[in-house]
This record gives structure tokens, sequence and C-alpha cells, in this order.
């Protein structure tokens, strides 16, 4: 969920169909997430910021590891998206939501951890916002990220649809704002902001052939979601793009190929 000055202008938009893509994306993504938050040492007690929370859905996560005696505090500029995560925070004594940027509002104490999901792509800037994010935590305290890199997407055998659909999402979202290689910088903006060299890990979520429903689908819904810039820029005729995404559900099974549309890399560090 992007938070830069130009939020109302994000490429995805915040529409009822592109929160549902969210909570589909979620559900695949949050393994990774979890991993990140434990490898980074979020744990039970701690205050923690949820930088770009979206729907809220990376904040109850973090909500389930500092328990009761913890707390988490989910910022974003979207006042749709927000209006959502109150909603399904409703009854979380642990859980608030503040509608702005992390980086201008004031909060009355520092956090133990500041974490975000496919936050910094958005950003014009990365390690500026990571630099201001880095004075609301307190010596010590973690700076977690997870971000995805869209270089990696690929199908072998070759799967025409699949390279297709692939390729256009990624030219559709670069005009937006988005950085398609911050997973792989995450360590040159986290050197940028003053922060430790980051550890990280990488994993890409693939199918394989008939077993690809759940990576067809994640990507078969951002290309609808991204269909209006798809049109807008040019990319593809009406034609095409009315049967692309259904062709995938078709013609992936059909090669029993490998399909990967990019990597999941998260970074972590403490700090100093």
């Amino acid at each position: 969920m992007a938070i830069d000055d130009h939020a109302t202008e994000y490429v995805l938009g915040h529409s009822e169909a592109e929160l549902c893509r969210l909570a589909f994306q979620a559900a695949l993504t949050e393994p990774i997430t979890r991993q990140l938050l434990a490898d980074a040492g979020v744990e039970a007690g701690m205050s923690v910021l949820d930088v770009g929370t979206g729907r809220g859905d990376v904040a109850l996560l973090v909500s389930e590891l500092v328990g009761d005696s913890g707390r988490v505090v989910g910022v974003d500029r979207a006042p749709a998206a927000i209006a959502v995560a109150q909603e399904r925070a409703a009854g979380l004594p642990n859980v608030s939501f503040r509608a702005g940027d992390p980086a201008e509002i004031a909060f009355t104490s520092p956090f133990d951890a500041v974490v975000g999901r496919y936050v910094l792509q958005f950003q014009p800037d990365p390690a500026d916002l990571l630099r201001s994010l880095g004075a609301h935590v307190r010596p010590g305290g973690i700076v977690a990220f997870h971000e995805i890199d869209w270089s990696g997407h690929r199908s072998v055998p070759s799967v025409p649809s699949w390279d297709r659909c692939c390729g256009l999402v990624t030219h559709a979202i670069r005009p937006g704002g988005a950085n398609l290689d911050t997973g792989s910088r995450l360590p040159s903006f986290f050197a940028a902001a003053g922060l430790p060299a980051p550890s990280m890990r990488m994993t890409t979520i693939v199918g394989a052939g008939s077993n690809s429903h759940d990576v067809i689908e994640r990507i078969a819904n951002l290309f609808r979601s991204l269909r209006p810039q798809i049109e807008a820029l040019g990319l593809a005729d009406p034609g095409e793009i009315d049967s692309l995404a259904e062709r995938l559900a078709e013609d992936v099974p059909a090669s029993a190929s490998f399909i990967a549309a990019g990597s999941e890399v998260t970074a972590w560090c403490r700090v100093t």
C-alpha cells in the first residue's frame, strides 16, 4: 500500500475489488511475512509500528506475536483502507490505526520495531522513508521489511500467455511509480538510510503445471486491477486484455511448466 505524497494516485487504487485482491495476496504471503517477523525478533510485549498497513493484514499478524502486553499501530494514507482495517480489528485492544504519513505523524514514544510489506517499492526515495522511520525506533529496536522483486518472472518451458501477462503487469506498474527491483536493492536502501546491513531471505512462490492455482490467481487478480493502466498506456488491445487472464488457467496446466512471477525478499536489522 503506497504512502507517499502521491497516495491518491496509487497505481492499484483502493477499490473494493483491490481490497479483495490484497486479501488473497495476504493469505498467500502470510507465511513469508511471519517468518520475517520471527527472524527479526518481534515478540510478546513489544510496541510495533506497521507502515502502509492497508487493510491491516500485517498489523493483525503482529498483534498475535506481541500479545495483550504489546501494542501495534498501523498507519496508511488511504482512509478507505484504514476503515477496513479498523473494522477487522474491532475488539482487539492491542491494535490501533491512524491515517497519515508515518514520517510526519508525531508519536508519544518510540517503538520497539517498525515493519512493512510492499511499501518501499512505491516510494520515490525509499532510503529517505527508512531514515525517517528509524527515528521512531528505540536504540536496539528492529527495522523489518518485506518487498518484491519483479525481475524473476519466468516460465519453463515457456508459456507465452504467462510471460505476456507478467510483462504487461510490470510495464503497467512502473509508470505508476513502483520500483520493480526494490527487493534486490534493500541493502543499498538500508545503507543510504544509515541503518546497519540487514539480514535477508529470498523466497519465490512458484507453480507447477496443474498445481499452480494460487500463483495464477495472484497474477490474474493483479492484471485485472491494472487493466485501466494497461489500456491507458496502450500496452495491449482490448481483445487480448479480455482473454489473457482466463487463458492462464488453461495454458499453464497444459504445459506442465514451472512458473514464477517474482521473488519475495525480506530484510531486517537492529538500530544502533
